[in-house]
């Protein structure tokens, strides 16, 4: 689906790259590498200041009103300085489920806080090995949660959930739990900064979102989806340009080493690899905002293609740099972590090229 962006979203892409690129590095990120644990709290204020935290929420709940491809403008610019905390895509996920599917009480109790970002929204919803799965273990029975969701990305620091459940009968559905005296345990990731926790459910009260149903947690998992592909388009670039400039600056028999032709067709790749991401995305945001057809299948392509073009881009120019591109200082680290978290927090490669096909063979 061909469209281009407004000069609004493109001056919003641009506002959000200039700040994120002026008060944020690799140094942050690296003490929470060291500390293992934790997330960037000055990131998470700079993007409450900046009403980055309600781009995508109704204005009547205190949010810009806007949709998302202009958070997934923002997003990309997080991924260019990648940022010290996930929240930004796990908040939306929260935010979106319950202006949805939540009821009128519901929305105006949680939105203005999580517009604000005040409060902290993550989407707990894996068993296992599934990210969805079809009958899951947690119960909700007499509006009391029982039971444990694994790695909730942003789970360690979150205010409140979404959380897939049984709610009886046979029925599957959404609910809405505070985490104020939820047990949480920290995984130890190579990707701290991502606060990924269990959370262990003993009896807290669960308020389900009346409109939700069974297919509602595959949709939310589609619109997050896309976000996070932003995310990842944002951290490509990034080392897209890092092995750019290094193969320009680096001389080796004379001439720069990105004369040499493995070196100069891997940033070509890499480059490539990340245009068809960044369309994917882009188109996948498009379809969602204006209710066009096929936006899951489109969020499933951005979904594999952005995870494969960060991993590469991430790789590659690791590569690029020779020996000091494993070095701590380097930074080029911190992109890899960042990848291998993205590319595993939605579930496996399969399970979303699974939904491809099962799209593609509903299309007459």
């Amino acid at each position: 689906m061909a469209f281009l962006y407004s000069d609004e979203q493109i001056a919003i892409g641009e506002e959000a790259r200039r700040q994120l690129a002026a008060r944020f590095d690799g140094k942050a990120l690296r003490a929470i590498l060291e500390r293992g644990e934790g997330h960037d709290a000055g990131f998470w204020k700079t993007c409450g200041e900046n009403g980055w935290t309600g781009v995508a929420i109704p204005e009547e709940h205190g949010g810009l009103g806007l949709g998302l491809i202009e958070l997934c403008r923002i997003a990309e610019a997080t991924g260019r300085v990648v940022a010290g905390a996930p929240f930004l895509s796990t908040s939306y996920a929260a935010a979106e489920a319950i202006a949805r599917w939540g009821s009128d009480e519901q929305q105006a109790h949680w939105l203005p806080g999580l517009a604000a970002g005040e409060t902290i929204g993550v989407l707990a919803s894996t068993e296992g090995n599934s990210v969805a799965p079809r009958t899951p273990a947690t119960q909700v029975r007499g509006g009391k949660l029982r039971g444990t969701k694994r790695a909730v990305t942003g789970g360690g620091a979150a205010d409140v959930a979404i959380v897939q459940a049984d709610a009886g009968d046979g029925e599957t559905a959404l609910f809405v739990v505070p985490l104020d005296d939820v047990e949480r345990i920290a995984l130890d990731a190579f990707d701290p900064s991502r606060a990924a926790a269990d959370l262990i459910f003993d009896g807290q009260v669960a308020e389900r979102l009346p409109r939700s149903d069974v297919a509602s947690l595959g949709t939310l998992l589609c619109r997050l989806a896309v976000v996070v592909a932003a995310e990842q388009v944002g951290g490509a670039d990034a080392c897209i340009e890092v092995a750019r400039d290094f193969a320009n600056s680096r001389v080796a028999f004379g001439q720069p080493i990105g004369k040499f032709q493995s070196v100069k067709h891997g940033i070509a790749e890499m480059w490539v690899l990340n245009e068809l991401a960044r369309a994917a995305t882009a188109d996948a945001a498009h379809r969602f905002d204006s209710g066009a057809p096929g936006a899951e299948l489109a969020a499933a392509t951005a979904r594999l293609n952005a995870s494969d073009a960060y991993e590469q881009a991430a790789w590659l120019a690791t590569q690029v740099h020779g020996g000091i591109g494993v070095t701590w200082e380097a930074d080029l680290h911190l992109h890899y972590r960042r990848a291998r978290a993205t590319a595993l927090e939605l579930g496996q490669p399969a399970m979303w090229e699974d939904r491809i096909v099962a799209a593609l063979e509903q299309q007459p």
